[in-house]
């Protein structure tokens, strides 16, 4: 397939995905002309906190970091966009720059496109901005969670809560038992997300490799038992 013809097809399943699908022809004819499809190699920048919030992004393959530190430094919030998601939500229609940065983790493709072209499209759609408010409400929900699991103080508890975290985000079934991440994911960012040590998460994944509950080579990890982790979620 030639780079023209996937572009096509890209755009064909675009138009009706549930973020553009219920803009007219003309409508999203004019964020078709104004969107550009560009590819980023890891580890490259797409945006820092503080950045004009001039472009709203869809992702078509691979995974993005979204990373914020605080004001000692010290504390990092990480979360991820994977692929066919539309993102940043954070700040949209309200907000002139991003609140965090955006970084690839993975060789990436996606479009990028005007951010007041894109809104002002969207404010004129009731259904689309009913649709952007549940995926909000939905962020906030995971978010929350989050909050919840970080205020637990047994150190082991939190790693598996943030490891259930990442199952659930970024898994795909392999087959009815089994949940994999087809991204690479660090012992570090594991710590960063959990508060803890590398060296206690690398202990706690240690032991849950002996317990037969998952396997993690070369940064990929396998869940075996989906019950036990899903246990963590009450």
């Amino acid at each position: 397939m030639t780079t023209i013809q996937k572009k096509m097809t890209n755009l064909y399943e675009l138009r009706y995905s549930p973020i553009f699908s219920e803009f007219t022809d003309p409508e999203f004819n004019l964020i078709r002309k104004n969107m550009c499809l560009r590819k980023y190699k890891k580890g490259q920048v797409l945006f820092d906190e503080g950045d004009v919030r001039e472009k709203i992004f869809y992702l078509v393959n691979g995974l993005v970091r979204l990373e914020k530190y605080d004001e000692s430094a010290f504390y990092t919030y990480t979360d991820y966009v994977k692929k066919e998601t539309l993102f940043p939500y954070g700040g949209m229609f309200s907000d002139e720059m991003y609140h965090y940065s955006a970084s690839a983790v993975t060789d990436i493709e996606l479009y990028y496109i005007p951010t007041a072209l894109f809104e002002s499209l969207v404010a004129e759609k009731p259904k689309q901005i009913i649709y952007f408010y549940h995926k909000l409400s939905k962020i906030l929900e995971s978010h929350e969670k989050r909050v919840q699991y970080m205020v637990v103080s047994n150190a082991s508890n939190r790693i598996i809560k943030t490891l259930n975290y990442l199952m659930q985000e970024l898994g795909d079934y392999t087959n009815p038992t089994m949940v994999k991440i087809e991204y690479p994911i660090t012992i570090n960012e594991i710590a960063n997300m959990s508060g803890c040590s590398r060296e206690t998460v690398g202990n706690t994944i240690k032991k849950l490799k002996e317990m037969d509950k998952l396997a993690y080579d070369h940064k990929f990890f396998l869940f075996k038992d989906l019950i036990y982790f899903n246990s963590y979620t009450e």
